[in-house]
């Protein structure tokens, strides 16, 4: 029972099928093969893209392969990432530490870290937990301004630099 109106998705989904794992059904994914085979005894078009595709997967078969290319070989190796050897290691570490030394001549940079650290702890303790030290004014000079301005006249002849007009 042939029918001829195969979807262009079920064609490209069959081509992309054959051309990732070849027109042998045991080298079809298990989920596919059934889906596959069914395409295959329903449309005519599939069942000759099949039999084009097994052609080709016969002549491969039939192919030796070529052999290896010590040169293909010798260029792939000279050109993948090589592992650094212990030399080249402390080499490396030395001309990190001359260059640490240079930027910071001292011994060790904990003794100074420490010592930032601890100021500015410490920085930071005393200005949000006592206010009070930072600032020496008695509660009694505000509520007298307060007042003072609250009641009126007495307010603008108790300035030191003169009246205010």
């Amino acid at each position: 029972m042939p029918h001829s109106n195969l979807s262009s998705e079920d064609r490209d989904k069959f081509t992309f099928l054959l051309d990732c794992y070849g027109a042998y059904t045991h080298h079809w994914p298990e989920e596919n093969r059934d889906w596959a085979l069914n395409l295959i005894e329903q449309y005519p078009e599939v069942k000759i893209v099949r039999e084009q595709a097994l052609e080709l997967d016969q002549l491969l078969d039939q192919s030796s392969a070529e052999p290896d290319s010590a040169h293909l070989m010798n260029s792939i190796l000279s050109q993948a990432p090589q592992k650094k050897s212990q030399e080249e290691k402390t080499r490396q570490k030395e001309l990190r530490q001359g260059l640490l030394s240079q930027l910071w001549p001292y011994e060790g940079v904990w003794r100074p870290l420490s010592a930032l650290t601890t100021a500015g702890i410490f920085g930071i303790l005393l200005g949000t937990t006592s206010p009070d030290l930072l600032y020496q004014q008695e509660i009694t000079e505000v509520e007298s301004a307060y007042l003072e301005f609250s009641l009126g006249d007495s307010f603008s002849n108790s300035f030191p630099e003169g009246e205010i007009d």
